[in-house]
């Protein structure tokens, strides 16, 4: 699970958005308003709203582009049910809750790789592999 999560609010132009996200090697930041996070945005929802549209990212707002809702699960689903769920769902991401469903981080497909990897103990090489095709 990713915990430390780099945040943007709904404002922020898809430009500096993606800016931040070349600076920080990310390929998601999380959207938050008020009261705490409200989306996501990704490089895939950059790429197919913006980009292959021939937008100006710095006409355009986080807000318009993000991912939304946010779709979470609990601190205690196994790996395997969210594994299961972003497959149902077609994510690649999940924000995970905590008992009060305050945001405590991110899983993502490549935790599952990396989890599933060391679980059959499966070679550095097919490793980096896998996570390069998924990221």
């Amino acid at each position: 699970m990713v915990n430390s999560i780099h945040r943007v609010l709904p404002e922020t132009s898809v430009y500096d958005a993606a800016g931040l996200m070349v600076e920080k090697d990310v390929g998601c930041l999380l959207v938050s308003g008020n009261d705490g996070p409200i989306g996501i945005v990704t490089q895939k929802d950059v790429l197919r709203k913006v980009t292959s549209r021939k937008v100006n990212p710095e006409l355009i707002k986080v807000k318009d582009v993000m991912s939304t809702p946010l779709i979470s699960i609990g601190h205690g689903t196994s790996i395997g049910d969210a594994a299961k769920k972003m497959i149902e769902i077609g994510v690649k991401r999940l924000a995970v809750t905590g008992e009060n469903g305050d945001f405590q981080g991110l899983i993502t497909m490549t935790d599952i790789v990396r989890w599933v990897a060391r679980q059959e103990e499966l070679s550095d090489s097919l490793i980096n592999y896998l996570m390069h095709d998924i990221i």
